[in-house]
């Protein structure tokens, strides 16, 4: 039985040695792949990297997005615009609301509340919209 158990064990060190070698192979053969991949950003064919996005409202960009989505409901601020619903607010009110900021507009925007439907507007859109909606803050 000894002996078995001798030739099991010679067999199991040269399988571990075998699966070591392996892994080692893998492990190098993956190592040289992903830095194959990783490229110089100024190397010509280098995937170009997204611009950030800006924090910045894009004021004409938000008064498209009203002119779009909003103006079945809301007074978006130009001239010659129709009646709108008793109990909907403009958005020259909006924007001169007491303490009204850009983080609570853009809050509301985000997550509206009945009776607004939800636009699902991007967070570019929501960016942009607040920034249009507070321009027409009065001094």
């Amino acid at each position: 039985m000894s002996k078995d158990i001798e030739t099991g064990g010679g067999a199991i060190t040269a399988m571990r040695k075998a699966l070591s070698m392996t892994a080692v192979a893998l492990v190098t053969a993956a190592t040289g792949t992903a830095s194959a991949q990783v490229m110089d950003p100024m190397e010509p064919g280098a995937p170009e990297k997204p611009p950030l996005e800006s924090k910045v409202a894009d004021v004409g960009n938000g008064l498209a997005v009203a002119r779009k989505l909003c103006t079945t409901c809301h007074l978006i601020g130009e001239p010659n615009e129709g009646p709108s619903p008793a109990d909907v607010p403009t958005f020259a009110s909006i924007a001169n609301r007491p303490n009204q900021s850009p983080e609570g507009l853009t809050n509301w925007l985000m997550a509206p509340h009945q009776p607004m439907p939800d636009p699902h507007l991007t967070r570019i859109e929501i960016r942009d919209l607040t920034g249009y909606i507070l321009s027409l803050k009065r001094p």
